[in-house]
């Protein structure tokens, strides 16, 4: 089974990438949080320990900003039909793969909605190359859009923050600095 969904992944790359190229008129404005009116936060969320992280940031990010609107999309690769630690949440939405297509290419009505969405600024919280939300990204409207460095996301991103532990609460903090110190006014 590795094996046919290691195909399905390069072949949502190689889609992703032909759409990297078609996508060169894309304007950023910078955002500060201090400035931010909308947040949005992407994350792979695995487990219940993903989603307090992220939830956590959003009620951070909304008490320290006052951001009025922060929403998450989370993305869930279980197997498993809707499990129960995302059912039982009304704060965000998540694509599962039952809404990607089977090269990894999402759609639906979450999908549509917050692609749709001018948010502020787009925080990816995701530390590896995910393919479903690399979509995401390359197609939201968001004006500022940030997250981890690597040479493979630079067409993806506004902003990008160089960062290589697989600590959550350290990689956002990071973001929270740099994000209220560019475009200070």
């Amino acid at each position: 089974m590795q094996f046919i969904d290691n195909i399905k992944i390069k072949a949502g790359r190689l889609v992703l990438k032909k759409e990297v190229k078609k996508n060169t008129n894309r304007n950023p404005v910078v955002c500060n949080l201090n400035n931010a009116y909308s947040v949005a936060l992407l994350m792979n969320i695995s487990d219940e320990s993903d989603l307090r992280k992220i939830t956590k940031f959003e009620k951070f990010l909304k008490a320290e900003f006052g951001i009025k609107k922060v929403f998450i999309l989370g993305y869930s690769d279980n197997k498993k039909e809707d499990p129960d630690f995302l059912r039982s949440s009304i704060s965000f939405d998540y694509l599962q793969r039952k809404d990607l297509s089977w090269n990894g290419v999402p759609s639906g009505t979450v999908y549509d909605n917050f692609v749709a969405e001018r948010f502020d600024i787009l925080i990816d919280m995701t530390n590896y190359f995910n393919v479903p939300l690399r979509f995401v990204l390359l197609r939201s409207q968001a004006k500022f859009k940030t997250g981890i460095f690597s040479e493979e996301s630079t067409p993806y991103f506004d902003m990008m923050i160089a960062f290589d532990k697989d600590d959550f609460e350290e990689y956002a903090n990071q973001l929270v600095h740099y994000l209220t110190i560019i475009n200070a006014k």
